[in-house]
């Protein structure tokens, strides 16, 4: 039995149809292949056959298909390289952020291109030894309170820098990295909730999908995020996907469909804490006053240039007893510095203490009685060096003391042995003893560790510390971006548009729509056989 007259013109017709929206998908990708983030499409197509409910009753002989249909459009993008990829890049991400504020604060440190703590030091134990020829003169005693005053100044100079960099990290979090994050959340949501619209009434919303997955992976960068497509049913057996977006770490929800929540920064004393100002999350709410809960999201967040932000600012390394395997941040530099002129104060006034005596220059003891035995010595306070402000000596308000400051005669104790005479103004066993300091070790106490060395070398291990980590941060930085490189170059292969593909595409494509004509044209010829030539 012959089959239905115009069965191959249905069949023809599907494959000049599919044909020609294979070349519109071809044409589509050539004229995106310059558009930063568009995904190579491809139409999805599939066979169409008979309907078998009712074969029973029809024909038992070879059932043959009714062309093809094309189903949509979709996208060449593998959603697992998408993953790998938006996790290497939040690690990358806290590597870049620490790895700039380091090196800023690296140049404060630097005694290389420039002279500073080191050299000021060296200045100051120079020009001790000058005074040893000439004890008691307050002309050369002028000169040593001049380079102290420069080395106190240069520790005003380093604490000074190091806040501004704190500054400066600090309103780039706030300024910078909370608003994009806040703005990136934002538009996400208003895209999710356009391709839902357009879903729904039978658009895909590819090129939305593009401007949504590059917004997706910017905020990888700051964030560790988790995304999630959950399928919602809109009747008729037909469902689209609402899309999610949770932080690690908490599994708060960040977006949700055509929601969004917001960060912000606030202080948490000498600390900065990443809260939540809007939540879309109920675990997150407090229903029992109606406002949303400030939730705290710091320790949470431990990816990303926001956790880079926060380490970096935070970070108080030994010096948080509670925790001292904590990364070195910021804190922990100012702290070694503070250290470092705080003990440096500290040797220098107990050195220049000066022995109690009378007018004849007998030492005395407590209650005033001549002493005979060097236990029975009392000595008398003569501050070099005071705080600014506030009793703690601190790198930000170290300075020459006032006395010394104001003195108009010798203030720099010389010797601390009695004198027979009475007259020790030539001595300089105390001046040695000052300059001997500066090559004696000394015991640090930074937070939860110690150090035993030069005041000098105390400066060169808080700097190398600083060199190393930057070394380390630097190798992690060129790993997690290799990698992340690696990864975007295969989803590139995979995602991008290829110029000689899409050629070939074009020319396979125009065969089958030429091959489809041609078919057409065949069974033209055939139902012209069938309806005037058959039994002629």
């Amino acid at each position: 039995m012959l089959r239905s007259t115009f069965l191959g013109y249905k069949t023809a017709s599907s494959a000049l149809k599919v044909s020609q929206n294979q070349l519109d998908v071809v044409g589509q990708n050539i004229s995106n292949v310059n558009t930063n983030g568009y995904t190579r499409q491809r139409l999805d197509i599939n066979s169409v056959s008979f309907s078998t409910n009712n074969l029973k009753y029809g024909n038992n002989g070879v059932i043959i298909g009714q062309g093809v249909d094309a189903t949509g459009i979709s996208q060449y993008r593998d959603a697992f390289l998408d993953l790998r990829y938006r996790t290497e890049s939040a690690k990358a991400g806290k590597e870049s952020v620490q790895l700039d504020a380091l090196s800023d604060l690296e140049s404060v440190f630097d005694e290389i291109s420039m002279d500073g703590l080191d050299a000021q030091f060296s200045d100051l134990v120079e020009q001790l030894q000058s005074l040893t020829s000439s004890p008691s003169d307050p002309v050369i005693e002028g000169v040593v309170r001049t380079s102290a005053s420069m080395l106190c100044q240069l520790f005003n100079n380093y604490s000074e820098q190091i806040n501004t960099i704190k500054a400066q990290q600090t309103s780039y979090l706030k300024d910078g990295a909370i608003v994009g994050v806040n703005q990136l959340m934002e538009n996400i949501s208003v895209l999710n909730k356009q391709i839902k619209e357009d879903n729904v009434s039978g658009n895909p919303a590819l090129e939305l999908n593009d401007k949504r997955n590059m917004l997706i992976d910017e905020l990888s960068s700051y964030l560790d995020i988790e995304v999630s497509l959950n399928p919602i049913s809109i009747g008729g057996g037909r469902t689209v996907d609402e899309l999610s977006i949770k932080l690690k770490g908490n599994d708060m929800d960040l977006v949700n469909d055509d929601e969004f929540a917001e960060l912000g920064s606030v202080p948490n004393g000498e600390d900065i804490a990443i809260r939540l100002t809007k939540s879309i999350d109920a675990s997150f709410y407090d229903g029992t006053d109606g406002v949303n809960t400030a939730s705290d999201l710091t320790d949470s967040i431990d990816k990303g240039q926001i956790a880079g932000y926060i380490e970096f600012l935070n970070g108080k390394g030994e010096f948080n007893l509670a925790n001292p395997l904590e990364v070195r941040g910021v804190q922990y530099y100012e702290s070694m510095i503070d250290t470092l002129a705080n003990k440096f104060a500290e040797v220098m006034n107990d050195a220049n203490k000066s022995l109690k005596v009378d007018i004849d220059g007998n030492p005395l003891k407590l209650d005033g009685t001549i002493a005979t035995l060097a236990s029975d010595y009392v000595y008398e306070d003569k501050i070099l060096f005071e705080p600014r402000t506030g009793t703690d000596i601190t790198a930000g308000n170290l300075k020459v003391s006032n006395d010394w400051a104001n003195s108009s005669v010798s203030f720099i104790t010389n010797t601390k042995t009695p004198s027979i005479s009475g007259d020790n103004s030539g001595d300089t066993e105390n001046i040695l003893y000052m300059i001997s300091l500066f090559q004696s070790k000394h015991d640090f106490t930074t937070g939860a560790s110690e150090f035993n060395g030069k005041m000098q070398e105390f400066f060169s291990y808080t700097a190398t510390n600083l060199s190393l980590q930057i070394d380390d941060v630097q190798k992690s930085y060129d790993t997690y971006s290799e990698t992340q490189y690696q990864i975007d170059y295969s989803r590139n292969s995979l995602s991008s548009v290829n110029l000689d593909e899409e050629g070939v595409n074009l020319l396979t494509f125009s065969k089958s729509y030429n091959a489809a004509a041609r078919l057409m044209t065949t069974l033209d010829d055939m139902l012209d056989t069938l309806i005037n030539r058959m039994a002629v």
